[in-house]
């Protein structure tokens, strides 16, 4: 599968920049007979490094593969996950080490890059998987989505930024669901606060203005940072059916994308990337505990509502 050679190629060569990774992955498609998507590369590495088994800095162009890590779903009947690099010899060292593992995968969209299989590893005792990482020389780190959600913090101070530049396309984001930019003017002195957009050189660089001043931000915090002003929610939880459990599903509406960290934290919940709902109108992530539901939501200044039945569904 594309996917699992796209990650073993990866974590073979370490780091890289964006750029080659696309020639790459557009190459092994060709040869596999798949019409990728256009954006299809880009998604991949996104979902990859929510997998844990990556970082991408888009800002420089360049991507590193993680070290491989063993990390426990929450309440999930003793399963744990296997994520960051996968060199033949750790594949190797599962087989010949006589690690009892599945392999699992959810389809997704023909044009797009698969993600590849996740690695689950049963065990009785956390004691279990101290052992299974010594042998193929990874870390054990208990259960890493509960660690990095507990990490996460309310939005970051704003850094401050240089005004947009007259001359270039200039836009502000009026609303959303779906998003609606209308052209602006930088000079104008009564600009509302609010999430600006310019292009520079073919790329959208993303700004807040604060009481008339600039700060600088990424799309997915800067729209965040935005709702969180006009006091929109976009981030549901609904309980999963059993409630004897304490599980559940996060919905995120479509068109708002979670910061890596705060999507890492929701897709180690399960190991797998999020499922779109019904008409493609939200992402859904599974088997998340409130309380990791309810950090994410709060470190992104969302009021966390309950979720109906009907948006717990999907098609994929």
């Amino acid at each position: 599968m594309i996917g699992d050679l796209l990650l073993t190629w990866i974590s073979e060569n370490g780091s890289g920049t964006i750029a080659n990774f696309r020639a790459r992955a557009a190459w092994l498609a060709r040869t596999e007979n798949v019409d990728l998507h256009e954006s299809a590369t880009g998604r991949w590495l996104r979902d990859v490094a929510s997998l844990g088994h990556c970082e991408v800095d888009w800002k420089t162009g360049k991507w590193s593969v993680a070290p491989p890590v063993i990390t426990r779903l929450p309440f999930a009947d003793g399963l744990a996950i296997l994520v960051g690099a996968r060199r033949p010899r750790l594949v190797r060292a599962l087989e010949e080490g006589g690690i009892y593992t599945e392999h699992a995968t959810r389809p997704g969209s023909e044009r797009d890059i698969p993600a590849p299989h996740t690695i689950f590893i049963p065990y009785e005792r956390a004691s279990d998987l101290e052992e299974a990482a010594a042998i193929l020389g990874a870390t054990y780190t208990g259960c890493a989505a509960a660690g990095i959600a507990a990490l996460l913090r309310t939005p970051p101070p704003l850094s401050p930024s240089a005004p947009p530049a007259y001359d270039s396309p200039f836009e502000q984001l009026v609303s959303f669901g779906p998003h609606t930019w209308v052209q602006a003017s930088s000079r104008d002195p009564r600009l509302p606060d609010g999430l600006f957009r310019e292009q520079i050189n073919g790329r959208w660089r993303h700004t807040l203005r604060r009481d008339g001043n600039w700060y600088a931000t990424d799309f997915s915090h800067g729209l965040f940072a935005e709702l969180a002003r006009r006091g929109e929610t976009v981030v549901r939880w609904r309980s999963d059916s059993d409630r004897r459990t304490s599980t559940g599903t996060v919905i995120v509406d479509w068109g708002a994308p979670l910061p890596p960290l705060h999507s890492r934290a929701l897709v180690l919940c399960s190991g797998f990337v999020p499922r779109f709902g019904v008409n493609a109108e939200t992402l859904l992530y599974d088997n998340v505990p409130r309380e990791i539901a309810t950090q994410v939501a709060d470190s992104l200044g969302q009021t966390m509502e309950s979720a109906s039945e009907q948006e717990g569904t999907a098609f994929t």
